[in-house]
């Protein structure tokens, strides 16, 4: 990644940032779904380099995110289940780390890109299915 970001650098990652954002709070996910993929297709950054930018800026995107639902009347949040769930996810956080750091680029973007299909094939058919048609 170079240094030095132009004006269209900055206005892809805007565009980037506001897009995983609305995504992520609209569905619940990630901002590796969109964020990984956008910076290795069009920024062309290594495999781990997208992932870690992706993990920093899930952090600040899913406490605003996960304040809106919180502060919604409509939306019940268990905070138990919220703690039980961070704990294992910064133990999960390190083994996925490590497992990432030993791989090579290659094989984390095949691993990622079945793990994106499969979860794909799934819901289209879980809401397929739903729906009654």
């Amino acid at each position: 990644m170079p240094t030095v970001l132009t004006g269209n650098d900055i206005l892809f990652y805007l565009g980037l940032g506001l897009g995983a954002g609305v995504l992520s709070a609209t569905f619940g996910i990630g901002s590796g779904i969109v964020v990984v993929p956008m910076l290795t297709l069009f920024a062309l950054m290594s495999q781990k380099e997208a992932q870690g930018i992706a993990l920093a800026v899930m952090v600040p995107m899913s406490i605003m995110g996960a304040l809106r639902y919180y502060w919604h009347p409509e939306i019940p949040m268990n905070l138990k289940i919220v703690a039980i769930m961070s704990v294992a996810c910064i133990v999960g956080a390190n083994i996925g780390a490590s497992i990432a750091h030993s791989v090579s680029n290659r094989a984390l973007q095949f691993g990622f890109s079945i793990l994106l299909l499969i979860v794909s094939i799934r819901m289209f058919f879980t809401a397929w299915k739903s729906s009654g048609l």
